[in-house]
């Protein structure tokens, strides 16, 4: 067993490609032991192409399909194509047909996204991969079939330490697809974490982040204000688990303790295809011999860190 282990976690890349290679090449850069992506992998913003012959039009402007293609594969923002007016339209107006053209096009990234992967992973970095608010649920089996398995329904093994993951999130004023009130929540991770005697040694990979933390502010109306979970923060004062890994608040990277736990958010600049990151370094404090011996856990260092 390793004295220390190396985690890189990334989060809220929401399909910039440029930003899913920076964290591919960072793990294999920083020498971790394991990657962690926590949650919105896939693109959440669109932009409806009309293609007539030979040409493409965004509203009434002409545009470059392979400018289009490039900003997509920085920012996320993906250009979805019609060749009817009548069916941008119906797009527009019928929630089942749009969702339909937006599974379609994820199902397509996810099955890009799986070429890049087994093109840079490397052998001796293990990357764990969930969902969050902003991916359809539909994404967690089709990741499955391109040969990624989401962490949200397992317990993760990170050599002698575990993962519980969560990519739900209290209620936003975006509907997402991802959303329960907070006494639901509450119930579904408490669900997830039946069986755990200690948590000295285990990571909450949760995506909303704590409640009243430096970790949930966003702006809302003309002010900052928490936006976190108070469900989430209730699970990690009453469990104190050795780290909080969380997401979602893209302007609140930070790191901060819940009682006696470490709480990080890396943030998040996707659309400008910056790769925020944390590098986390989890160190073991070994004492006796042989069969009797006591293992003491410790984050060591968090480094907040962007490229």
């Amino acid at each position: 067993m390793p004295l220390e282990t190396k985690i890189l976690f990334v989060s809220d890349i929401h399909g910039s490609e440029t930003v899913f290679r920076k964290a591919l090449n960072a793990a294999k850069m920083f020498s971790v032991n394991y990657l962690i992506f926590g949650g919105d992998l896939f693109s959440k913003d669109f932009i409806l192409v009309m293609k007539s012959g030979n040409s493409y039009y965004v509203g009434q402007q002409e545009v470059s399909l392979t400018e289009l293609h490039e900003e997509y594969k920085v920012s996320g923002i993906a250009p979805l194509f019609f060749e009817k007016t009548e069916e941008m339209e119906e797009f527009k107006s019928n929630p089942y047909f749009r969702k339909e053209k937006i599974l379609e096009f994820i199902d397509g990234q996810i099955a890009e996204w799986s070429k890049i992967f087994v093109e840079k992973k490397q052998p001796n970095i293990k990357v764990i991969w969930n969902t969050g608010n902003d991916d359809p649920l539909e994404a967690d089996e089709m990741m499955k079939r391109y040969g990624f398995e989401v962490s949200e329904n397992k317990i993760e093994e990170l050599d002698d330490l575990f993962l519980v993951s969560c990519g739900y999130v209290n209620p936003t004023p975006w509907n997402t697809y991802r959303e329960l009130p907070e006494s639901t929540l509450y119930n579904k991770i408490s669900d997830k974490l039946k069986g755990i005697e200690h948590f000295d040694n285990v990571i909450f990979n949760f995506h909303a982040p704590p409640y009243n933390t430096k970790l949930d502010y966003a702006i809302v109306g003309n002010k900052r204000d928490h936006v976190g979970s108070s469900s989430v923060r209730e699970m990690i004062e009453k469990y104190q688990p050795l780290l909080g890994l969380h997401g979602h608040i893209h302007e609140s990277a930070g790191v901060d303790k819940v009682g006696n736990t470490k709480v990080v958010n890396p943030g998040s600049e996707y659309k400008d295809g910056i790769l925020d990151y944390a590098l986390i370094v989890i160190k073991r404090d070994i004492k006796g011999f042989g069969k009797f011996y006591a293992k003491k856990y410790d984050v060591k260092t968090v480094h907040l860190g962007r490229g």
